[in-house]
Formats: structure tokens, sequence, C-alpha cells
């Protein structure tokens, strides 16, 4: 536990596991607290020899600038003293007595990390904890401030730090600090989470600082008295941009810090360790899971892919860290779907489903209704449907004629004066007129009457005819 400049601790109580208890060696691992006691009487010292096998001490502490009295208590976990978490009473709840500190995702130049795993948002952490930040272009940025932040109780350690532009950015212009580019020409390097450069041992890599030949030549300078190459760079195009240092074969003595200084006398450092770490086999365990692997050293890559009507869950490159762990679990394959439908309407509904890849979806509408739009879809490769839903609109029939001399007996049922599927009308001749022809019609589903409107005719002029209906269309053969 760390020393607290706010907080006086007397340690009056130790509890240890009872020696009944079945306990794991791994929770006997921390060492005495450092810890302050104002009790003469008590010897901390005696605690050196056996503070294994203690879990957990309880002591009274007089807290803050106003000496409130609580009941505090450290635990050992995984290793290291946790709190003091204290409490007014000794049975009540313990709670912490430090702060958590924010950390604002603000910055988009700046990659932060809180044990190897990157913070994509805002996050409280507990005190003690110490975030690493670095510029995520590597070399485009030069990181002013420090690179590792601790919280202390709700306060982080210093301010974040910022990226300056590097000369690429700023076009050569101006007091930028020169640009760094590395390349590593055999073997395999990475750029780690506190911004170092990684190396395999046995690669060759070029360290490259970027500025115009044309301007002056800069300067490659390193800290340990080895001897290394530096020149303009030879090859078709970067013979006029790019001061090579050339690292070949490295080894442990090529971990150093190099700083190429520009001739206005401004600097950018890369910090390189040689390191010769390997990661575990990745274990892949779905069976639709395609990958490529590079190899398992630091820096090597494993590429993934699923076979068609899949797609991954999780990430499709992980890389070797410099901690010995692949920069993520490996993906699954899961099987890819289309977006559920949902019927726009009641009167829309489906008479085949299938939402995997190459499945279909059938559309129909309730009687009455005529479907607008395709009447199916294909669920096609990335999960797409190969078109939009269609959706349902009322048949109507036109509005009915009336012929001359006639009337309708009824009107349309609908609110808005239209004729949907099933209304019925019902004709009548004014008085001394009679009705040839069919006195009701009837709305189909087509969207047509099933006969056409009737004649009124006075009786002297009504003839004994024979009528036939074809398609809508009245055939009338009188008799003479």
């Amino acid at each position: 536990m760390n020393r607290l400049s706010l907080f006086l601790l007397l340690v009056t109580d130790v509890v240890c596991y009872d020696k009944n208890e079945t306990i794991s060696a791994d929770d006997f691992k921390c060492s005495l607290p450092d810890v302050t006691t104002v009790d003469d009487n008590l010897d901390i010292g005696r605690f050196r020899s056996d503070f294994a096998k203690i879990s957990e001490v309880k002591f009274p502490g007089i807290i803050g600038p106003t000496n409130e009295h609580l009941i505090c208590k450290i635990k050992c976990i995984d290793g290291n003293w946790v709190g003091p978490l204290c409490s007014q009473t000794p049975n009540g709840r313990f709670q912490p007595v430090f702060r958590e500190c924010l950390y604002r995702n603000q910055n988009p130049l700046l990659a932060v990390s809180f044990k190897n795993d990157s913070i994509l948002i805002d996050t409280y952490f507990p005190h003690g904890s110490v975030i690493v930040a670095r510029c995520k272009h590597f070399g485009l940025y030069k990181l002013t401030g420090e690179n590792m932040l601790r919280c202390e109780n709700g306060e982080w350690s210093s301010k974040m730090p910022q990226c300056v532009p590097t000369s690429v950015i700023t076009n050569y212009t101006g007091d930028a600090p020169p640009t760094i580019q590395y390349i590593a020409v055999t073997g395999s390097a990475i750029v780690e989470q506190n911004g170092e450069l990684y190396v395999y041992p046995g690669s060759t890599v070029w360290l490259d600082c970027l500025w115009p030949q044309s301007l002056g030549k800069p300067d490659w300078s390193w800290t340990q008295m080895h001897m290394h190459n530096a020149a303009w760079a030879s090859n078709t195009g970067d013979t006029d941009l790019h001061y090579r240092l050339v690292l070949s074969r490295v080894s442990a003595r090529h971990s150093d810090s190099y700083t190429c200084t520009s001739p206005a006398g401004h600097t950018n450092t890369v910090t390189v360790r040689v390191v010769n770490i390997v990661c575990p086999p990745i274990n892949v365990t779905s069976p639709h899971v395609h990958q490529f692997a590079q190899g398992t050293r630091l820096g090597n890559a494993v590429h993934f892919s699923c076979q068609p009507g899949y797609h991954l869950n999780g990430s499709a490159v992980v890389t070797c860290m410099g901690d010995g762990r692949w920069s993520s679990a490996a993906p699954t394959c899961v099987e890819t779907l289309c977006p559920v439908l949902r019927a726009a309407g009641a009167h829309l509904s489906v008479q085949e489903y299938s939402a995997a890849l190459g499945g279909r979806a059938v559309f129909a509408c309730a009687w009455g209704y005529r479907l607008v739009g395709a009447p199916g879809l294909e669920c096609e490769r990335g999960g797409r449907w190969s078109g939009d839903m269609p959706h349902c609109i009322p048949i109507y029939c036109p509005d009915p004629l009336v012929p001359e001399k006639g009337r309708l007996l009824t009107t349309a049922s609908s609110r808005d004066g239209k004729y949907p599927v099933g209304d019925l009308i019902i004709y009548s001749c004014e008085d001394g007129y009679e009705i040839v022809g069919e006195s009701s019609i009837v709305c189909t589903e087509n969207g047509f009457w099933s006969h056409p409107p009737p004649f009124c005719l006075p009786p002297s002029e009504i003839r004994k005819t024979d009528t036939i209906f074809i398609d809508n269309t009245t055939l009338v053969n009188f008799e003479e």
C-alpha cells in the first residue's frame, strides 16, 4: 500500500486465515505493507518473517484533515495490498477512501492503454492505477509530457501529454521536429503501447529521419558507445528526403534511444528495445475460421477470415506484442444473418422466411390489398437483403357509372368515398323506367366491378334480349 500524506494509520489488529481453512498459495504473496504507526509499543518488524500468512489487516484510522476516526482495512489480492477500505463501524460497509480518476478520451492523436488494453471511451480508474500514453501515428507526431500517469486520490500525477506534429505534417515549415519512420527490412518489429519500438533479435531495421536534403543534413545520435551507419538513402525516390540509420542484425546492444536532430536544432527520438519474444500458438476453436499466420515471433501477425455465409466476431488481425501476448483473442466465425424483417402494417404477411445467406423471404397481402414492391427478397453476402421490404395498399374500384334516369341506392363504405374490394352497389331507376342489366354489382379483387352498370329504359323500349358478359363487356342480342 502506498504511504499516504493525509492518512495516519494505527496498526493494531491483524486478521489471519483460520488454520483449518483451505487456502491457495497464491493468496500469500503480499509483503509487509508500507504503513505509519504512532503506537510506540507495536513492533511491526515482528511481522516480517510470517507476514505471508496474513490476508487482511484491520486498523483504526485517523483519516483526513478533520481527523475522522474510522475502522479501515487492507486486503492482499494477487500479491498486492488493496485499500484502504474504511467504515464508521466495525460491522458497517467498507468503502474506498481514495477517489477515482477520470480519463477523458478527448485527444484523437493519443493512444492510451491500461495494462496493455486500449482505452477508447471515458473511463474512471481507481487510486493507484497507471495509464500509458503514446501518439497513435508513430514518428509523425512527437509526444511532449509524461507518457505514464498515475491516479493519486482523484488527480492524475501530471497533465495529459500532447502530440506535436512533425516535419512531414507541417510540410517542413516552422519549428517542427523531424519525422521518423521505421522499416523492418528483415525480421519483425512493433510499436508498443508505451511508444517504444520493440525489435526481434536478428532483424534489420531502417530508421529514416525525413528532412529535405536541400535544407541541410540532419544528424542521428544515440547514447551508448556503439558505431552505426547513417547516410542518405540510396533507394529510388528516397534519396532527397530519407536520412537513414541502419541497424543490422540487431542484438541486445542495439537497445538504445536514437535521436534525429534537424539542421535547425529540433529533435525527435525513438527508443528501440531488442527483445526475444515468442507468443504461444493461437488456438482456433471455430470450425469456420480460416487463418494465415506469419509466425509467432514479436511483431508477427495472424490474419483471419471466414468461409462464405459467416463473418468474424473479433479482430481480423492479431499481432504478437512485446509482453508475449497476442493483441487480442482469436476471433470466431458466426453465421451471417440478414436483419429481422418486420411486417410494415397488419395486412402484410411472410409466406416463406430464411435469414441465412441465400435464404428468401416471400410476402403476400391480405384479401382486398395489393402488394407494392418485390414479392420476395434474398439474403445476400454481408447480411443485406436484396431490396426494400414491400408493403400493401388497399384495392379500390373506380367510381361506378350512374345510368341516365338511374340512381344509386348505396354509397361507398370507406370514409374517403372510395370503393374497396367487397363493396356492393345497388341501382334503381326513376319512376316509369325499368332496369336492363344487373341491379347490383360488387367490387372484385382485380379492381374492377363484377358487372357493367345497367340501363334505365321505358317499358316500351325494352325488348327481349340475350345478354352475354365477356371480360367486362356486355354483348346484347335484340330479337326483332
